[in-house]
């Protein structure tokens, strides 16, 4: 690949999306494998990973790597928060709104801090973290609290955060990778938000966000960054009890994602590798439905089935509804649930193993299109998968138009945007809902 075309702001592919009502945009890269996002500092936006968003999606994982609000091409949010915990929020929002509910986060200083913070205030979401540096470091005074009046002054004031005047590391960087790494600062107001972030930083040592924390985590540390406090390691000795480190990265200063990237993705190639079984599982969401017989026995031994399925596992199941009938002839009301869950299976062997279960509660399939039926599984959503095919179509083609679907997916899954349709599943169920057909089951 050419110098040029590795600092080429359009590498990756932008995507724009509106997890928490403003434009947040980040990149993706390598759909399907382990889930990795990428969470950068200050001063820097998403484009401080250019050299291991490729390189980790090659390894196998799904990444990616957000702008946070105000920051690169993500808008500032009116209500001018720049806080650790709002930025946290916005993760959370935009990995639920794409699918993603187990991820590895990788963050340094501001990005640490977050990665801390969301690990503790959302548990369960992250599965381990790669702190590129303490999350409580010391921030820098070079840049003070003046805003340039110039995009040029603006752009030369990012730029001293880079080089010998802050310390941190000195010699890293080419002109042409400052350009590159403070272009999006010209911009007055990501300017004004990077400034406000930075201050917010400052209170990074609150134990909300910098408490002990009992998720694993992977330590990296630059050897010439200079902002961490002389008794860093043991801090991080003791908020860390599962802790893999801390490492000294010999060529690495405030930002050894770039200065050390090679080192940084062998790390995480090797030691964030979760268990091979696991690689490449999607989440998948099935419908239940039944009218015939003992339904309550019925939609139980179809989530039964599923939890027993080899290569399926966690499988959370939604509140059970009781719907009016849609079909020929006089027909009993329904129950209607959804199962929400993560597969190794593809698409067209989750459907088989589906039309096996139902075969096994005496479903008998005919012509006639919404007859009656015992148990009746459809295939929702399974990953990002988007297929046309006769007797597979994934997304499920009907759902944006079926209450008694979108009530008990907003249950495990309102904020997942469905592939091809560019909706989120509140939005979509909100659209049609009707409380007198679809109902909660009272138990």
């Amino acid at each position: 690949m050419t110098a040029e075309r590795a600092l080429a702001p359009d590498r990756y592919a932008r995507v724009a999306a509106l997890p928490r009502g403003f434009a947040q945009s980040y990149v993706r890269a390598g759909r399907g494998g382990e889930p990795l996002v990428l969470v950068h500092g200050w001063p820097a936006t998403a484009r401080i990973w250019w050299r291991n968003v490729g390189p980790l999606a090659e390894a196998g994982f799904d990444v990616v790597a957000p702008d946070l609000r105000g920051f690169g091409e993500s808008a500032a949010p009116s209500d001018g928060d720049f806080a650790v915990a709002a930025h946290s929020a916005d993760l959370h929002a935009l990995l639920r709104q794409l699918g993603l509910e187990r991820v590895t986060l990788v963050g340094g200083d501001l990005g640490a801090a977050i990665a801390c913070h969301f690990s503790l205030r959302f548990p369960g979401f992250a599965q381990r973290l790669v702190l590129l540096g303490p999350p409580w470091e010391r921030t820098p005074d070079a840049v003070g609290s003046a805003h340039p009046a110039t995009a040029a002054a603006r752009r030369r004031t990012i730029a001293a955060c880079y080089t010998r005047d802050t310390g941190w590391r000195s010699g890293s960087y080419t002109a042409e990778e400052l350009d590159f790494h403070t272009a999006p600062f010209a911009d007055s107001e990501a300017f004004r938000a990077g400034l406000a972030a930075r201050r917010c930083a400052r209170d990074a040592e609150r134990p909300g966000v910098c408490g002990e924390n009992p998720v694993e985590a992977l330590l990296l540390q630059g050897a010439t960054e200079r902002t961490a406090p002389a008794d860093s390691q043991a801090t991080w000795w003791r908020r860390f009890p599962r802790r893999i480190g801390p490492f000294r990265i010999a060529r690495g200063g405030r930002f050894p994602q770039w200065e050390a990237a090679g080192v940084v993705n062998g790390a995480i190639r090797h030691l964030c590798r979760p268990d091979p079984a696991r690689v490449g599982d999607s989440m998948a969401c099935v419908a239940l439905g039944s009218n015939l017989g003992d339904r309550e026995c019925r939609l139980a031994a179809g989530f039964a089935a599923l939890r027993a399925l080899h290569g399926v596992r966690e499988v959370v199941a939604s509140r059970v509804y009781e719907t009016d009938p849609v079909g020929p002839g006089d027909q009993g009301p329904y129950l209607n649930a959804v199962a929400r869950l993560w597969t190794s299976l593809s698409a067209r062997a989750l459907l088989e193993a589906l039309l096996a279960i139902e075969r096994a509660e005496g479903r008998e399939r005919t012509a006639e299109r919404n007859a009656p039926r015992t148990l009746d599984l459809d295939l929702l959503i399974h990953g990002r998968t988007c297929l046309q095919e006769p007797d597979l179509v994934v997304p499920h083609p009907r759902i944006a138009e079926r209450p008694f679907v979108l009530e008990p997916l907003c249950d495990v899954a309102p904020d997942l945007e469905l592939p091809g349709i560019g909706r989120a599943v509140s939005a979509l169920a909100a659209a049609v809902r009707d409380p007198a057909a679809v109902r909660v089951r009272e138990r």
